[in-house]
């Protein structure tokens, strides 16, 4: 690592939570050997981020569903194969999989309950306990790294307990400048520490050098409007003219619906995101890797890890192109997981709290 750039790739592993879920196939299956193709050709290493309510919820109905069964053996299998070639899978939670269901045809899906917090302190806990022991289930590798749906993370204080009985010590989930007004999905991470990663106890934000938590946040670019505007003029012409499919996302669902100032405010004024192999914002993969390392260079930071996440449902053939491409010619980065961040794991997770964890998983 001396004289390297860490990367870290974590992607979302998830469907489409509007008013299609889109199919395993498109949005899980597919897009994610398309992006091992690319790394592994790297030698690079990936972390998917399972929303493991999803699993849960496949299994549940397997036995009515054979369909359902089958895809969450195709499922689980890509995640068994992937952890057993040295990619990592941790834990995503969208709780809303808790009243959502499968009607015979399709995903119901219920997003008034949209955030842990919308739950109680007894049923944090048991989401928690339950997604991970499912999730132990479709990997090989240690599962000790959270990153919350939709990046609702606040008030730590409601996930605490639960994260720390299941022993989750590193979130993974804050973005400097990340800010969302959203009622069903805020989050304001505007002061976040400007460091690749800091110990933290009952707020993320909050350097605490004795915390229990280790929080890894995602690499953060400044989003001019005119980016946006491009963008919705691109899929106007690729989807609605042209008919060209290089654009277009390999998931075949629909996004839920934000309210409208999250657009207005995209297309008005600069915003603040993570750095995204999603679509067009590949593009930005050069310009955010030479910002931060100028940006760490100042700072003394030479080694500062550059985390860039993305969802397998969004990414496309152009952005796939865009990663390869970036991969291929920054010889600087070392590939690296979560599990390469396991001295980082703080030393009041005692022997006995971690014998507790592992016979619960």
């Amino acid at each position: 690592m001396k004289n390297k750039t860490p990367l870290l790739l974590s992607l979302d592993y998830e469907l489409f939570f509007g008013r299609d879920s889109g199919s395993i196939d498109n949005c899980l299956l597919k897009p994610t050997e398309e992006i091992l193709r690319i790394v592994e050709r790297n030698n690079t290493k990936i972390c998917l981020f399972v929303d493991a309510g999803f699993l849960i919820k496949l299994k549940q109905y397997s036995s009515d569903y054979p369909e359902l069964q089958q895809a969450y053996y195709k499922i689980k299998q890509q995640l068994l194969t992937l952890s057993g070639h040295g990619h990592d899978v941790q834990l995503h939670i969208h709780p809303h999989w808790q009243d959502s269901y499968y009607d015979g045809s399709r995903w119901i899906i219920d997003t008034r309950r949209y955030r842990l917090h919308d739950f109680s302190a007894a049923e944090v806990s048991q989401i928690i306990a339950s997604y991970k022991a499912e999730l132990k289930t479709c990997c090989h590798n240690d599962i000790f790294a959270y990153r919350a749906g939709g990046w609702c993370l606040q008030p730590f204080s409601h996930l605490l307990s639960a994260l720390k009985e299941n022993g989750i010590w590193l979130d993974s989930t804050v973005y400097s400048g990340g800010l969302s007004d959203d009622p069903s999905r805020h989050f304001n991470f505007i002061n976040a520490p400007q460091q690749d990663h800091w110990r933290f106890d009952e707020n993320p934000l909050t350097i605490d050098e004795n915390g229990f938590f280790v929080e890894v946040p995602i690499t953060t670019m400044k989003t001019p409007a005119r980016f946006f505007w491009k963008l919705a003029m691109l899929k106007l012409l690729t989807n609605k003219l042209l008919k060209n499919n290089y654009h277009q996302p390999f998931g075949d669902g629909s996004a839920m619906i934000a309210h409208g100032k999250y657009y207005l405010t995209r297309l008005f004024t600069s915003t603040y995101g993570p750095v995204m192999i999603d679509g067009m914002k590949a593009a930005m993969l050069n310009s955010a890797f030479n910002r931060q390392q100028k940006i760490a260079l100042t700072n003394s930071h030479k080694n500062a890890i550059f985390n860039v996440m993305g969802h397998p449902k969004s990414v496309s053939p152009y952005s796939l192109s865009k990663l390869d491409e970036f991969l291929t010619n920054n010889k600087n980065i070392l590939s690296i997981t979560y599990q390469d961040l396991i001295h980082l794991q703080p030393q009041n997770l005692t022997a006995a709290n971690k014998a507790t964890i592992n016979n619960k998983g």
